[in-house]
């Protein structure tokens, strides 16, 4: 039990530090597609290469092959669980500080069993009336901060949080379904790798590859290029998320007039 706790706070520390990093990170100017996409990257090279010199490898290509043979539903599973989740956090680090999305990420707290509902599963009515409270502090901290923050700048970096406060959970109820023998469109899985956890994550890490590609065309569209006909198109209200973006072709130089340059009389004085 204390083996558990402490690495549950561990885990704990080192997530919420993510908050702030990925605060500090869109401060200095960077885009919140690599303070997400990256993390992903990262974790992919980590959790391989633990596989590898722990001497696993059997598991590696367990996990592998049940990616491969279950594609389509480890794409939906990562891409939410893991890609919406995570975009949608590091995003809204672009327009509230840190520790405000922290604290409205404490609303997975009340999505996680409204989630479990809709699998059909039975939550306790004790335990959604104490996660009401944390609600509750949820929504005073960002009443707090819409008397300093712009309306749509609040709602820029509080709804993205809700979302994800709901992706993450379903995504990972996804794959415990799978694994308890499956449901309606979710596939049976039984795998060495889907009951061993590293393996869990570095499927749903796998699945979300699409959504990180897909995020990548979406938001380094090409710039509006000098010369260009048209004005950049940006959308209203994202400047961060979206950049100008143009598709017109390039506009032709006017000719010059027939009488250019234009001829000046000698002067009398010479």
């Amino acid at each position: 039990m204390i083996r558990i706790l402490f690495l549950g706070t561990l885990a704990a520390l080192f997530f919420s530090s993510t908050f702030v990093l990925n605060r500090s990170m869109s401060l200095a100017g960077g885009h919140w597609f690599w303070s997400a996409a990256l993390r992903y990257l990262w974790m992919t090279v980590l959790l391989c290469g633990w596989l590898l010199l722990s001497g696993k490898q059997r598991l590696l290509r367990d996990t592998i092959t049940t990616y491969t043979r279950n594609i389509g539903f480890w794409t939906v599973a990562g891409c939410v669980g893991f890609g919406v989740f995570y975009s949608l956090i590091t995003f809204s680090a672009a327009y509230s500080p840190g520790w405000v999305v922290a604290a409205t990420w404490q609303t997975t707290i009340v999505a996680t069993p409204i989630v479990l509902l809709g699998f059909g599963k039975r939550v306790p009515l004790r335990a959604i009336l104490f996660t009401l409270v944390s609600f509750a502090g949820v929504i005073l901290i960002n009443v707090e901060q819409a008397e300093r923050l712009p309306m749509a700048q609040l709602a820029l970096g509080t709804l993205p949080v809700l979302v994800a406060a709901f992706a993450y959970p379903f995504g990972n109820q996804l794959v415990w379904e799978a694994q308890a023998g499956g449901r309606s469109l979710i596939p049976a899985i039984d795998t060495p790798s889907i009951r061993n956890s590293l393996s869990r994550v570095l499927l749903l890490t796998l699945g979300s590859v699409p959504l990180w590609i897909a995020l990548y065309i979406i938001t380094h569209r090409p710039r509006h290029q000098p010369g260009s006909s048209c004005k950049p198109f940006s959308w209203p209200s994202f400047p961060a998320w979206l950049p100008p973006a143009c598709s017109c072709t390039h506009a032709r130089k006017p000719a010059p007039p027939r009488n250019w340059p234009p001829q000046t009389a000698p002067s009398p004085w010479r």
